[in-house]
Parts: C-alpha cells; sequence; structure tokens
C-alpha cells in the first residue's frame, strides 16, 4: 500500500483556541473505499482529547462509514463529551465481485487506526482510543484490538451483535451465512480453517486484551447469543475487565428505551477506561 494523503498539518500551527472541525472523506490509502472522517471538537488538546473510533456493520460486503454519520455529528456537539472527545469514522474495502475479501477489511481497520495514530499530534488529540463496531464492525474492532494493539493505544473495546468465532458462525448462523461468509473469505471452513481461525477474535483473547462491552441480543437468529457468551467466557478466563450486556431482542437494539439504557452504560464503561 502505498501513502496515504497526509492530513492538513495548518492543524499543529499554534492554534490560538481550536474551533470544531470536520474532515471527511480523509484517505489512509489508495482504494476510493479507504476513507475515514473526523469529527475534532472545540477546544480539544493533545493531552486532554482521546478518540472514539466507529466501524460499521454490513456482513463485510455491505453497509457504510455514513451508518454512524449522525451520531458523530451529535456526539462531537455535545458538551457532555466535547472536549474531551473527538470521534472518527472509518471506511474499509467490502467484498464487491470477489475482491477485497478476508483479511482485506482487517487490513484496512488497522491502516485507518494507524493513519490516526500517525496524525495525532497535527489533529490535537491523542492517539488513545476506544474501538466501537456494529455486527461485522464488531468483528473487526474485536480483532483489530486483540490482535493489533501492540502500541496499546486502544484503551476499550465496544462490540455490539458481533460473531467473534467465525468457524461457529459458518455452522450456526442464520440460514444465508455459509453462503455470505463462503462469498467474503472465499472458502467454506473445511476448505480452509486459518482463514476462519485468523478472523476470529475470540482466538486472540489474552490477559493484556483492553477492557470490552459486548452487547447482544438474547433473541438474535442471525448472530446467535453463544457468540458473545464465547467471547465473555474468554474474557472471563483471562481476567479482562468487561460486561456483557444482554437484552431481550433480535439483531439490533429492540427500542429506544434500551438503546438508550446500553449507550449509558457503554459510554459510562467507555470513560472509566480512558481516564
Amino acid at each position: 500500500m502505498s501513502q496515504a494523503r497526509p492530513v492538513d498539518t495548518v492543524l499543529a500551527v499554534n492554534p490560538p483556541a481550536p474551533k470544531e472541525v470536520v474532515l471527511l472523506n480523509q484517505h489512509y490509502g489508495d482504494d476510493a473505499l479507504q476513507t475515514i472522517d473526523i469529527y475534532l471538537p472545540a477546544g480539544r488538546s493533545v493531552k486532554n482529547t482521546r478518540l472514539m473510533v466507529f466501524v460499521h456493520g454490513g456482513g463485510w460486503a455491505g453497509g457504510d462509514k455514513s451508518d454512524f454519520t449522525v451520531a458523530c455529528e451529535n456526539l462531537v456537539k455535545n458538551p457532555d463529551f466535547a472536549p474531551g472527545y473527538a470521534f472518527a469514522n472509518i471506511n474499509y474495502r467490502i467484498v464487491i465481485d470477489g475482491r477485497n475479501r478476508f483479511p482485506a477489511a482487517e487490513e484496512d481497520v488497522t491502516a485507518a487506526m494507524s493513519y490516526l495514530y500517525a496524525h495525532a499530534d497535527s489533529l490535537l488529540v491523542s492517539p488513545s482510543s476506544a474501538l466501537i463496531g456494529a455486527s461485522a464492525g464488531g468483528q473487526l474492532a474485536t480483532l483489530i484490538a486483540y490482535k493489533h494493539n501492540e502500541k496499546k493505544h486502544i484503551r476499550c473495546v465496544v462490540s455490539t451483535w458481533g460473531p467473534y468465532d467465525m468457524k461457529r458462525f459458518y455452522e450456526e448462523g442464520y440460514v444465508g451465512v455459509p453462503d455470505m461468509l463462503k462469498w467474503v473469505t472465499g472458502y467454506t471452513p473445511a476448505e480452509n480453517s486459518e482463514v476462519y481461525a485468523a478472523s476470529s477474535s475470540v482466538r486472540y483473547v489474552s490477559a493484556a486484551s483492553p477492557p470490552t462491552f459486548l452487547a447482544h441480543g438474547s433473541l438474535d437468529s442471525l448472530v446467535r447469543l453463544n457468540q458473545g457468551q464465547a467471547l465473555d467466557s474468554a474474557l472471563s478466563k483471562y481476567g479482562v475487565p468487561h460486561i456483557f450486556y444482554i437484552f431481550r431482542g433480535y439483531h439490533g437494539y429492540p427500542s429506544d428505551s434500551v438503546a438508550n439504557d446500553a449507550a449509558a452504560k457503554m459510554f459510562g464503561f467507555i470513560a472509566k477506561y480512558m481516564k
């Protein structure tokens, strides 16, 4: 991968009192899908402003960072979060016409995080990050947090209804899941067990894994609750601080009240481990 275009370094030149800045479609790679939106609050500083980074879902073959655009736009203006947090929203290569199969998405989220770390000073934020993903984005968020966190910048990770054991997901997911996974990996587990193992975040849990917040619907038939239970067990085995938030619902929050309760607990969890 060639060098991505650098962010505007004018932001780093003695800003008198930084205003809110939104940088859309910053390229961290050469592919059109390798872009990131960055939402920087007024009053930010390298010392006091940390990152929340969002990773969209969509079955690795769909979805877009626009899924989290409204959330990021609201959060960067919310006085409960600003200037303590900046927000980033990642696009990654999805599988199209047989291209960009695993591990392309994993490589992209890793590269996007490296881009944020490299430009933290010029953005006037800390590289300390919370990584947040939904569904396929939850698989990616936990995988990067457990497998690609050598610098320990990822201080905590949040995943909502993600799959964490890909072979088991193939075997026990909803009808259509096996075909989807064969499409995005190129193989069945029998044909290539390693690509399934290498994409399973549960395999990479260790005592050094960052604190983790999991949310999962007890009635989820697409990504079954046993996916969350397996990761919960692995985190418990290694003594990793975590919360396993189970709600009565399917692949998504069933109501605003449940979503608001989960969000309050999630943001409280992030605040605890981002100090």
